[in-house]
């Protein structure tokens, strides 16, 4: 299994596919690789792909540090990983807290990105919230400081995606409970502080694609179409009854909207 040791912390990392343009996966907020597993052999074929697990996700080491789960610092992991690969110019996609991490290598390397592909995400993640969601929050970073990861795990989601399997959502809540209590709470944490870039993403110059589900929260979804209109000339997609996830929920319609994207913006095209 390929580790590398990265701002001194060993990453987990894959690769998947023997020719064709690089594409980056980066995950979000309690995931790993394993939430790309219905696209990287859809997209393998074409693409030379990495994924990785964040620190304090997955397989990779997670600091009991809570301060050092910032956007900015797993963006420089990111980034620190594809110059270890070998990846000069690649396509890059970002799901929810991984689209903070995405945005910020656009902003900060544009010449080296092919495409970028923004997933349910935000330009900032201090969002509005409804009670319900904003209790169930709540509870459950309360729960992992007091009672543990498992704990959390155990608390009941207040929605279920229709379209989600129910053996994912069994292997999701088993991830959760292995996961760092102090990677749960400092990312958590880390995520609402981050600055966003609702006043710098009109300088993304990346062709972007912004995808989202539209069962998710109002609020990301609401943030999703406001990133389409800050980002010049970037495109929105609608992925119907998908929720957060809509690689999962929705993979044949997700693989589609992307497998377009990227073709469109071959370095070639």
């Amino acid at each position: 299994m390929p580790f590398a040791t990265l701002n001194s912390l060993n990453l987990y990392y894959e690769r998947h596919g023997d020719s064709g343009e690089p594409l980056v996966f980066v995950h979000g907020y309690t995931g790993d690789i394993s939430d790309w597993r219905l696209q990287i052999p859809e997209f393998s074929r074409d693409y030379r792909l990495v994924v990785m697990d964040l620190r304090g996700h997955g397989r990779s080491e997670a600091p009991a540090d809570r301060n050092v789960y910032t956007v900015e610092l797993m963006t420089a992991d990111v980034e620190a990983l594809i110059d270890a690969v070998g990846f000069t110019r690649y396509h890059l996609l970002g799901h929810s807290m991984g689209g903070a991490i995405v945005q910020e290598i656009a902003l900060r390397s544009p010449e080296r990105l092919l495409s970028l592909t923004l997933e349910d995400t935000a330009p900032r993640f201090n969002l509005p919230a409804d009670h319900v969601m904003l209790e169930f929050r709540a509870k459950r970073l309360h729960l992992a400081e007091t009672e543990g990861m498992a704990a959390a795990a155990r608390l009941e989601l207040p929605w279920t995606p229709p379209h989600m399997p129910p053996a994912r959502l069994q292997e999701v809540s088993e991830r959760l409970a292995r996961m760092s209590a102090d990677a749960f709470i400092g990312a958590a944490r880390s995520l609402v502080d981050w600055a966003g870039t609702e006043e710098r993403a009109s300088s993304i110059t990346t062709p972007t694609l912004v995808i989202c589900g539209d069962l998710d929260a109002p609020a990301l979804v609401d943030a999703s179409r406001r990133l389409a209109e800050l980002i010049p000339n970037a495109s929105l997609v609608v992925i119907p009854e998908s929720a957060h996830s809509p690689q999962w929920e929705r993979p044949e319609l997700f693989n589609r909207a992307l497998r377009r994207h990227l073709e469109a913006h071959r370095s070639g095209a």
